[in-house]
């Protein structure tokens, strides 16, 4: 017997597909920024599982804001360092 639901995994890939019109019109490297946000959405898909009635775009829109909040942390933390760098470079 098949399944009867179909998977938050599966519905990504469902959500994904009725982007591709909007995907075609867009310039080739605006595609693969469209292409992370699914990919995003695939690799926050076990949490996704967690929302009562989830809305698969809901979902991939803040597994990506996850993402990019934790890349903005990541380049504070690195401009810190540079900043750090220059101004003891400064001082002495």
């Amino acid at each position: 017997m098949g399944r009867t639901a179909r998977t938050f995994r599966d519905s990504i890939s469902v959500e994904e597909s009725r982007w591709k019109g909007f995907r075609r019109v867009l310039k080739p490297n605006s595609r693969g920024v469209l292409d992370r946000v699914f990919d995003y959405a695939r690799e926050y898909a076990d949490a996704g599982t967690m929302i009562v009635t989830p809305r698969v775009m809901e979902v991939a829109l803040v597994s990506t804001v996850v993402e990019l909040l934790k890349e903005v942390d990541e380049l504070q933390k690195k401009l810190n360092e540079i900043e750090k760098g220059v101004q003891e470079k400064g001082a002495g």
